[in-house]
């Protein structure tokens, strides 16, 4: 499919992650830009397929498929399915949030973090790498997922923030090197939002309430975050209206990382 939103680009787009609360906003702010729209999930199938379901209502092919960002081989034949089925690539989202804890660093086991790398800093690069050839024939975008704590760190939140740092590092690289192909890359770093993993967190007793309040009162627009505003920039960088935007992050904390 081609669409203006997307300056006529032929082909569809995919965003990883899309069993989670952002992976599902910024699915169906895509379909709503009228893009074809896969999803990919890790383990929960049924989320994936009510979000996929969900991009469908726009009136656009919308498709659920499992991926192992820790099978760069897996995940390159994905990038390839996905790719053939929309007759092209123009956007690459990536908002998975492989599963972490919060944890002070002196009782962090390095093999964790290390796992944590290898899935989610190692993940992003294989998708990115797999999905660049057909990027390159749309001249289409990247957008990753990340967090404001590499800018105001927040305490225990290392497992997220580390490798989303080398996430944040890989976006330049490409914008730098793949720019005189067309490609451009940019980041979303998302703030305290009051639904998806800070509910996730407060479920299993990993952060408390009182530590939200306490955040609450470092964000000048005193109030938290939703899904739906992530999606709102991702969009905008995704879109033609952010054609000549490269190479950049946009925080969106309500301040939080003033």
């Amino acid at each position: 499919m081609s669409t203006d939103a997307f300056g006529g680009r032929a082909g569809g787009c995919l965003v990883v992650g899309g069993s989670g609360a952002i992976g599902r906003a910024v699915a169906i702010r895509l379909a709503e830009l009228g893009a074809d729209v896969t999803v990919t999930y890790a383990g929960n199938a049924a989320a994936a397929e009510e979000t996929a379901a969900l991009v469908r209502k726009s009136g656009v092919d919308g498709v659920a498929v499992r991926l192992d960002l820790g099978d760069p081989g897996g995940v390159r034949s994905v990038v390839e399915e996905v790719a053939g089925r929309h007759g092209g690539l123009h956007t690459v989202v990536l908002a998975a949030s492989p599963t972490n804890f919060q944890s002070w660093v002196s009782a962090l086991p390095p093999e964790q973090y290390a796992e944590q790398l290898r899935i989610d800093a190692g993940g992003t690069f294989a998708v990115i790498s797999a999905a660049l050839p057909a990027l390159r024939e749309t001249r289409g975008s990247v957008v990753v997922v990340s967090t404001v704590a590499n800018r105001r760190f927040v305490l225990r939140d290392v497992l997220s923030s580390g490798p989303k740092a080398a996430n944040e590092a890989v976006v330049k690289a490409v914008a730098a090197e793949e720019g005189r192909y067309g490609v451009r890359a940019n980041a979303v770093g998302v703030g305290i939002l009051d639904e998806g993993m800070t509910q996730a967190l407060l479920d299993r007793g990993d952060i408390l309430p009182e530590h939200l309040q306490v955040a609450l009162g470092r964000i000048p627009l005193a109030s938290f975050g939703k899904a739906r505003d992530i999606a709102a920039a991702v969009g905008f960088l995704a879109s033609d209206e952010a054609r000549y935007v490269t190479g950049q992050w946009i925080d969106v904390d309500g301040g939080y990382s003033l």
